[in-house]
């Protein structure tokens, strides 16, 4: 007996709420840092919580400068979600200045290079398709050596 397949596309398209960390997001494309600081504590999230993962208390909105330092690099080429192809994508850990967390950044065309200690600064991202956080691009803010 042949087995018969019959080819299907299938899509989905919904409404995805930001929630409670809309100002984050809506802050990304535009290239300015929404953090998060515990009111309890005082420590500062970026990217932000809802409440304090270290003692569990409400934080509040505050606004960083966007720069930050890179602390480890990865280059790889793939497909972002909601990308059609593939693409050379330079990836980093960067500490962001006024925060206690570090932040996954990806890099943009001026820091393809950039390596651990280089200053960045996040960018606003015009025409960026998908989810907001792919929003969160960096440029390097010195030379590269």
């Amino acid at each position: 007996m042949t087995e018969t397949r019959l080819p299907l596309e299938l899509s989905l398209r919904y409404d995805h709420s930001l929630g409670e960390l809309a100002p984050y997001f809506n802050a990304l494309g535009k290239g300015r840092a929404m953090a998060r600081r515990c009111v309890a504590c005082g420590r500062v999230w970026f990217p932000p919580h809802a409440s304090c993962p270290k003692d569990s208390q409400p934080c509040e909105w505050l606004e960083l400068d966007g720069t930050g330092t890179i602390v480890s690099v990865s280059k790889i080429r793939s497909r972002l979600p909601f990308a059609e192809t593939d693409q050379d994508h330079v990836f980093a850990l960067v500490n962001m200045d006024g925060a206690d967390n570090a932040a996954f950044a990806r890099l943009g065309t001026s820091a393809r290079n950039a390596t651990p200690g280089i200053r960045v600064r996040l960018v606003a991202s015009y025409g960026e398709k998908g989810h907001p956080a792919q929003s969160a691009i960096f440029e390097c803010l010195e030379e590269e050596t």
